[in-house]
């Protein structure tokens, strides 16, 4: 098939590259430049290996190619962003989309739309966009199969994972199968555009509220003398008990957006949706607050590093990660920050070159994310760079033995804190 992929982001692209390698001809379309000029060079703008690997043998062969406007098409692929603003969906990028598709898309052509949305998007966005261009939706297949990856491993997960596929009609349904199964080997599961719109975002709600609850019981297990970690992990031996960790924070660009999609669709039953969010946003107010009460004695301007950008461990993606909203509350609160990520590159303000200058006078690191890297850190060759020896570990990640041995007082959020420790140090989760 001719297929024309509309947004060259962390979705569309490796899609695009999968369709070309698949066996289709494919046009990817995208309103930045700078990602098509990449592209036409050889170097896509992709930050894992895996992808600009099978984006590169894509434009060998010649099945993979760029424009700067939207074509005829026997298939077109929407997989533009879908924010949200004030916590309310921006879905702009999707109904500019729909209509460019419905202008120039002759009956009898596929649409698929991949970006998540609330539930009932397709039909009042696609649909209604061919009906503004003078066209009989049902003369389209018009379906919603979300992307359902992870980053780190895109291409593993885009070839392996099962797809949801919901048809505006049955037949819509089945059409997308035989297309995605020229590079998927997981499953095609048929339904409904409002049920495959549905799925995806419970599927990133349920994780919202599995993770609320962990940190939820962190902070109550401080409170209690009890070690979250502990007792999560025992939990967890019960065969239906699967209780995620707790964190300092929930980043990403599903989890913390998509309960949204729910929670705006009817405030008025989804309550625990919306505390599950409210919970989540609070957790790096608490490890500020932490911060203050270990550090309470320090200087205006004192210096606090940061361990971790990224929303997750061994990722490049910052977007919506925790480490973003630490920051400016700590710098709110008067506090200097420093923030060393070794796979970090594009942040929302400079990064330290090296845990090294990260460290220099601080008052207490503060650890964010559970990098590989960060298991290898000396703690000899820091303590004497810090102006205090403290760290703040939020995902019981480090070795507290080796780090106390090297005269750090250490703070595991959740932990059961050692009897000497005069402090009180709830869970940030």
């Amino acid at each position: 098939m001719k297929v024309c992929v509309l947004g060259l982001g962390y979705i569309g692209l490796p899609t695009a590259a999968m369709l070309a390698v698949g066996g289709h001809s494919v046009v990817g379309y995208d309103l930045d430049d700078r990602v098509l000029e990449a592209l036409d060079s050889g170097n896509p703008l992709a930050g894992e290996e895996g992808v600009r690997a099978v984006v590169r043998r894509a434009l060998a062969s010649g099945a993979l190619t760029s424009s700067s406007s939207v074509i005829a098409a026997d298939a077109y692929i929407i997989c533009v962003p879908t924010p949200t603003i004030d916590h309310r969906p921006d879905l702009r990028a999707v109904q500019e989309a729909a209509a460019a598709i419905a202008r120039v898309a002759e009956p009898g052509s596929l649409i698929v739309l991949e970006s998540t949305v609330p539930p009932g998007t397709t039909e009042r966005i696609i649909a209604a966009a061919f009906r503004t261009a003078g066209k009989d939706p049902g003369a389209f297949g018009i379906v919603h199969c979300p992307e359902r990856v992870i980053p780190g491993a895109i291409v593993e997960e885009l070839r392996g994972n099962d797809r949801v596929i919901g048809g505006r009609r049955p037949g819509d349904a089945e059409k997308a199968a035989a297309l995605y199964r020229s590079f998927v080997s997981g499953r095609m599961h048929c339904t409904d555009c409002t049920t495959a719109e549905f799925v995806k975002v419970v599927e990133n709600t349920y994780r919202d509220v599995n993770i609320a609850f962990a940190n939820e019981l962190a902070l109550l297990a401080e409170e209690l003398g009890v070690d979250a970690w502990e007792t999560i992990r025992l939990a967890n031996n019960h065969p239906r008990v699967d209780i995620l960790s707790p964190g300092p924070g929930v980043g990403g660009h599903c989890i913390p957006v998509d309960p949204h999609f729910l929670s705006n669709a009817n405030p008025f039953v989804t309550e625990l949706i919306q505390a599950a969010r409210r919970i989540n946003e609070r957790m790096p107010h608490v490890v500020v607050r932490r911060v203050m009460e270990h550090v309470s004695s320090a200087a205006p301007g004192s210096t606090i590093a940061i361990l971790g950008a990224s929303y997750k461990a061994d990722v490049d993606d910052a977007r919506e990660s925790p480490t973003i909203r630490l920051d400016e509350l700590l710098r709110e609160h008067g506090f200097n920050t420093r923030i060393y990520d070794p796979h970090v590159t594009k942040f929302v303000r400079p990064l330290a070159a090296s845990i090294e200058e990260a460290v220099e006078d601080a008052e207490a690191l503060v650890l964010m994310v559970a990098h590989q890297e960060f298991r290898e850190i000396n703690p000899h060759a820091l303590n004497h760079r810090m102006r205090r020896c403290v760290v703040l570990d939020t995902r019981a990640f480090l070795d507290v033995v080796k780090w106390r041995a090297a005269g750090f007082q250490t703070y595991v959020l959740g932990a059961r804190r050692p009897k000497e420790e005069g402090v009180a140090f709830a869970a940030a989760g």
